[in-house]
């Protein structure tokens, strides 16, 4: 994972993702299983399934305009990435951007309520194990 500030690209730490209420965490692709059940049971989350975009997914474009725009979700988002990477730009709370690179591997949390939008990388491919706690608190609330 690699995260940095997108007004002056320095890079950001572990320790400052954590104090903006953002999880994120690496285990090996194979080995995840374990680690997001445990997650799973202590965040509530119920439901597990995955996503996969690539550049032949139909209507591509269209789909990630969806989530391209700020956002929200009334519930945590949250990636587990098996193969490929993503963006995920994210507001801290003093309404500056980060930028959060995630690589096959890579377990992200961006907290619900957090205003964030979501992109993919020059690939154009990822494929991610999505949790969550009840769909329906999935769709995306846009920022005026």
């Amino acid at each position: 994972m690699k995260a940095f500030w997108l007004d002056d690209h320095t890079a950001i730490d572990g320790d400052t993702l954590r104090a903006e209420g953002v999880h994120h965490d690496h285990h090996e692709v194979g080995a995840h299983d374990g680690p997001l059940a445990a997650l799973m049971r202590a965040q509530g989350y119920v439901e597990r399934d995955e996503v996969e975009l690539r550049p032949t997914t139909p209507e591509l474009d269209v789909l990630l305009a969806k989530f391209d725009r700020e956002h929200t979700h009334d519930e945590d988002e949250v990636r587990f990435v098996l193969e490929g990477e993503a963006v995920f730009d994210i507001r801290s709370r003093d309404d500056r951007w980060m930028r959060v690179v995630v690589r096959e591997g890579d377990l992200i949390v961006v907290p619900k309520d957090r205003n964030h939008r979501f992109e993919l990388t020059e690939t154009r491919t990822v494929r991610a194990v999505r949790l969550f706690r009840d769909r329906k608190g999935w769709v995306p609330r846009y920022r005026a």
